[in-house]
Parts: C-alpha cells; sequence; structure tokens
C-alpha cells in the first residue's frame, strides 16, 4: 500500500520529465529493429519496436519454398517470431525508463506508453 501510494507521488512530481522520457523512448524504438524468422530460416521479417513490420524477405522465390498456403505460413510464423521479440525489446526500454524513475512499468502505461 506505501509503495503504491509512494510511486503515485513520484508520478505526479515528475509528470513531465516522465511524459519527455516516454517520447524519448518512442522514438528510440522507432529507430531499433529486430529480425523474425519462420523455423525453417527460409522467411525473415523486420520489425521495429514500434510493432511495425517494415520488410519481408525470402531465402528464395516464393514459388520454390513451397505452396501458396506454406508460403502463407510461414510469413505468419515470421511476423509472430519478429513481434515477439519487438515486444520485448520494447518492454526491457520501459523497464528501464521505470526503473530510472523509481516505478513499476505498469505505471508508465498511464502515460501513454508505447500507443
Amino acid at each position: 500500500m506505501f509503495k503504491q501510494l509512494a510511486a503515485l507521488t513520484n508520478i505526479m512530481k515528475n509528470a513531465g520529465d516522465i511524459q519527455q522520457r516516454m517520447a524519448d523512448v518512442k522514438e528510440r524504438l522507432s529507430r531499433q529493429t529486430v529480425d523474425g524468422h519462420s523455423s525453417c530460416g527460409r522467411v525473415t521479417v523486420t520489425v521495429n519496436g514500434k510493432m511495425d513490420v517494415i520488410a519481408v524477405r525470402f531465402a528464395s522465390e516464393p514459388a520454390e519454398i513451397g505452396s501458396k498456403n506454406g508460403v502463407e505460413a510461414l510469413v505468419l510464423e515470421a511476423i509472430n517470431n519478429g513481434l515477439r521479440k519487438a515486444k520485448d525489446l520494447a518492454a526491457t526500454e520501459m523497464k528501464t525508463v521505470a526503473d530510472s524513475l523509481g516505478l513499476p512499468p505498469e505505471m508508465l502505461e498511464k502515460f501513454g506508453a508505447l500507443r
């Protein structure tokens, strides 16, 4: 109870600083990328820290990879892998900011977090 009250007080005192740090995190995440791969490694997607898929690459021509359904499944697999990695990246960034402010990461959601 007292820990939550202290965190709330800290947020109220540092609201402007928190909003600026969140803007900095969003900007930084928009420049950071991760690659997601299909399990066979024949499809790679690049996702930025804002969860935007920015590239899709095939190890060979899609027709050489397999059927239309097979290629679609590999693309979905690579996208999901990339999004998981991007979410982990964003969570790490949020934790770093929250720790530096002495706040639990979920409290930053109140400041628009990564929307």
